[in-house]
């Protein structure tokens, strides 16, 4: 986050694992986002383990607090600014990819051999 620019001030970050949103630094960066903000995530399961978490999460940050979303992990298909100059089809193309990719965060808790499944 520091090669983003990131001020140490903005940095949340959640020392234990867990498989929904109730983490405590996430729920205070939830409740700091406002519109025009700029949100950097290292991975996409940050917002939730569950299919529904995560795209709850997504779009309650991006379309109604009006923030934009990074996940470095995958920045090319997860810069929701990059959708934004699409118009409608480019909220469609976010959308499919945010399911597919939310399906497989959701897989990865629930999967032997999956990130969490032992934690």
């Amino acid at each position: 986050m520091k090669q983003l620019g990131v001020a140490k001030e903005n940095m949340y970050m959640d020392k234990a694992s867990r498989k929904d949103i109730d983490r405590p630094q996430y729920q205070v960066l939830r409740v700091t986002i406002k519109e025009g903000d700029l949100i950097y995530m290292d991975d996409l399961d940050r917002l939730g383990r569950s299919y529904e978490d995560v795209i709850d999460e997504w779009k309650y940050i991006i379309r109604k607090l009006g923030a934009d979303i990074v996940i470095t992990s995958n920045a090319e298909l997860f810069d929701n600014r990059k959708f934004k100059s699409m118009d409608d089809i480019g909220k469609l193309l976010e959308d499919q990819f945010l399911s597919m990719l939310a399906y497989v965060a959701e897989q990865e808790q629930t999967t032997p051999g999956g990130r969490d499944h032992n934690s």
